[in-house]
């Protein structure tokens, strides 16, 4: 089993799922009411559910498409599904953290929902555990409703026209998860903390911090130094005369 083969098929999966979750999504929304507290529990109860499935599939996809015939994953390929599902979900944390902080703002507040960090990290560790299980005891997720995603998600992507585009999905999901496999590599190495602070980075979210201040503060520091240059620019001048 190839490494990358084995990477770009979970892609396959995260992204088959997502797009299989969506109508889904649609369907509930145009049937459920938008009454404040209540849409709220109900959007955690339908996320945990979704996370739920999504680890259950993927972990049943490894099984029936990715294992062999004998259905057997050794503890590497193990390891290594488990960090791409940790990278998978912190970067959907990432961005459920950015959208939190545009809600603060007045004009996007509507398009977007505040969520809860605390909980958003005890649903992305519990996930991962979850999914160690099911590597382990892959009987848990072999039932009806894990099967028919599972079998939908190969189903479209043996498609001809929409496998293709599944198929680059996962060409980028493929990149992306190296990119952030050599960043936590290059992090370990370096002694660096693995959610230091970056233009966009988890590290920011998690400090509270308003990505809009932190672009008009950085501006103004760097306005500042530059007048400082200049001044000192003129004052040796002024001393040579």
């Amino acid at each position: 089993m190839n490494v990358l083969r084995f990477i770009f098929g979970l892609g396959i999966a995260f992204s088959i799922f997502s797009f299989i979750w969506g109508f889904i999504m649609l369907l509930i929304n145009s049937i459920r009411g938008n009454a404040g507290r209540a849409k709220q529990v109900q959007d955690y109860t339908l996320r945990i559910i979704k996370y739920f499935l999504l680890v259950s599939v993927t972990a049943n996809y490894i099984f029936k498409y990715q294992a062999g015939d004998d259905q057997t994953l050794s503890w590497a390929y193990m390891l290594l599904g488990t960090m791409v599902m940790v990278f998978y979900l912190m970067g959907k944390l990432q961005k459920r953290m950015l959208f939190s902080q545009l809600s603060k703002h007045p004009v996007l507040a509507r398009f977007t929902a505040t969520i809860d960090p605390l909980v958003e990290r005890y649903l992305l560790i519990g996930s991962v555990v979850y999914f160690i299980i099911c590597l382990q005891l892959p009987d848990m997720v072999n039932n009806g409703v894990v099967n028919w995603f599972t079998t939908s998600i190969a189903a479209i992507y043996d498609a001809p026209i929409i496998g293709w585009i599944f198929s680059v999905i996962a060409f980028f999901f493929l990149v992306n998860i190296l990119f952030r496999g050599a960043n936590v590599i290059g992090s370990l190495v370096t002694g660096q903390p693995l959610n230091r602070p970056s233009v966009g980075g988890f590290g920011q979210f998690q400090q509270g911090s308003n990505p809009f201040e932190q672009f008009r503060e950085k501006q103004r520091e760097e306005e500042g130094f530059v007048d400082y240059e200049d001044v000192t620019d003129e004052e040796e001048s002024e001393n040579k005369n």
